[in-house]
């Protein structure tokens, strides 16, 4: 039987229990809720049998929300430093106690916010746009935006191994995930 003839036939269904609804009931609750349910859900599930496993799309993780608001509010509060991921710029060794001097100082930012930020300082630095402006000797900037020292090659060299790494257990993990859906 194809999923279209028993769309067809829960949609009949669904109307006949629809027609012989009596009008003193139909405040109440009956079976046709079950129904429509069961169509909508018939609807997506003939829906992700067309999709290519590519296309699911997982939700995403509330500690990615969490790191992505705090680049946020850093980008807000410090623009000159945290750029948008076409024009990042290597930061300051030592940025983080810098950061967290100057956020003690504002009062206007909440506590909650103040943690964020620091600790999404962490995942901006682990981004693919943060290793690749990690070349040999680029300048580095202040939370002002002002040079504060180069690059070395060995830490060029390190951010490229972190970067080649990480690209490189995504696409095992990838990998890994369409066996496991073919077996």
């Amino acid at each position: 039987m194809s999923n279209a003839s028993l769309k067809e036939q829960l949609q009949a269904v669904a109307s006949q229990l629809t027609e012989k609804k009596s009008p003193e009931k139909a405040n109440e609750k009956t079976n046709t809720d079950t129904v429509d349910l069961t169509i909508d859900l018939t609807k997506r599930n003939s829906q992700r049998v067309h999709q290519s496993p590519a296309k699911i799309t997982r939700p995403k993780p509330k500690w990615l929300d969490y790191a992505q608001y705090g680049v946020e509010l850093l980008k807000a509060y410090y623009p000159a430093c945290f750029r948008a991921q076409n024009d990042v710029k290597p930061l300051k060794k030592g940025i983080k106690q810098d950061l967290v001097k100057r956020l003690s100082l504002i009062e206007s930012i909440v506590t909650e916010d103040k943690a964020c930020m620091v600790k999404s300082l962490s995942y901006y630095v682990n981004t693919a746009a943060y290793h690749k402006s990690m070349l040999d000797g680029a300048v580095r900037i202040d939370l002002d935006g002002n040079p504060d020292g180069t690059v070395t090659a060995e830490e060029a060299k390190y951010s490229l191994e972190k970067q080649q790494a990480k690209r490189l257990a995504k696409q095992n993990t990838k990998s890994g995930a369409l066996v496991n859906k073919i077996v």
